[in-house]
């Protein structure tokens, strides 16, 4: 890096150093991260710009596309209680088995997720409080789950197309949910469906 540029950075840190940390905050964050130990955002993503649009506290939170533990830590560190990690690549799983080996509050899930049933069973077992969903166009078997299913829990869903995007908010319409939207990239929206106004924390777009 050339002297002139390094002045000019300096510089703009000196005048601006509120707009150098909004555009440098989540790689901070994952520096950050990395040298304290914990697991840091897969994809360096700032998290609190992708998932924080509710209160995680004292939430068992069903984590479906945990990689090796970057959400699971993420939750844990919200002020979730238990965290139910499950992750379908072998080598990420078992990154995310030896992440949280020793910790009790998060339980490691090798499992691909891809059928209605397997959602409903680890609902019916573990009873969460919050569903996150990060599986890469498989949130399309939500619309199958029941009532039951449903009854009490919140979601937060990476949805991967705008046509499994509006499939899933009708889905949680029609069941007497809340559903906001957050943009993420790429024309990628988070969907955050809610049983009542008590999960709120953003005011929707």
């Amino acid at each position: 890096m050339r002297a002139t540029e390094i002045l000019s950075r300096a510089q703009t840190l000196i005048h601006n150093p509120a707009g150098v940390y909004r555009r440098y905050k989540g790689k901070l964050k994952a520096t950050l991260l990395k040298l304290s130990g914990a697991p840091s955002p897969i994809y360096g993503e700032d998290y609190d710009a992708h998932w924080n649009f509710t209160s995680f506290r004292n939430k068992i939170v069903l984590d479906l596309g945990a990689d090796y533990g970057s959400t699971a830590y993420y939750f844990l560190r919200k002020g979730a209680v238990k965290v139910i990690a499950v992750e379908g690549d072998p080598q990420l799983a078992e990154k995310l088995r030896r992440t949280f080996q020793n910790d009790k509050r998060v339980i490691c899930i090798h499992s691909f997720i891809n059928e209605t049933k397997q959602i409903s069973d680890l609902i019916s077992h573990y009873h969460p409080n919050l569903v996150k969903m990060d599986i890469e166009g498989y949130e399309k078997v939500i619309p199958g789950l029941s009532q039951e299913d449903l009854k009490g829990t919140e979601w937060l869903i990476e949805t991967h197309s705008t046509q499994l995007y509006e499939s899933l908010k009708c889905f949680f319409l029609d069941n007497q949910f809340k559903v906001r939207s957050f943009e993420h990239i790429d024309n990628v929206k988070i969907l955050h469906a809610y049983p009542s106004e008590q999960f709120c924390r953003r005011n929707p777009p």
